[in-house]
């Protein structure tokens, strides 16, 4: 049980340090690692539910909503709401968003050649 925790806290370690490079390479200032951390998943999905985004990323729906609708002022995606539940939302990327989650695939590349290199 010791063993499996020692590596679960080495795997949460690269991961925190994958973060903070990805933030640290990108040059978008006005973005929070939560707001980059939306666009990617976005990016990487290209349409997804508001509910999924909640869901998935464990984040409260009301935050979650904010956010998104500071994202889409800045436009890296538009909210469309749902044909059959007009209250349900899907969220869709827009090219910056896709061209910001391209770049942090080639990021997170860097840094695992980089650790493992």
């Amino acid at each position: 049980m010791e063993r499996s925790l020692s590596i679960y806290r080495y795997i949460r370690r690269l991961y925190r340090l994958s973060q903070k490079y990805y933030v640290s390479q990108t040059e978008y200032p006005e973005l929070t690692p939560a707001d980059l951390q939306l666009i990617k998943h976005i990016g990487f999905h290209g349409e997804v539910s508001q509910r999924h985004l909640s869901e998935e990323m464990n984040i409260d729906k009301a935050m979650i909503s904010r956010t998104l609708q500071k994202l889409e002022a800045r436009g890296y995606l538009v909210r469309r709401g749902e044909e059959k539940d007009a209250r349900s939302k899907r969220v869709i990327a827009l090219p910056p968003a896709v061209d910001l989650y391209k770049q942090g695939q080639n990021l997170y590349e860097q840094f695992f050649d980089r650790i493992t290199g």
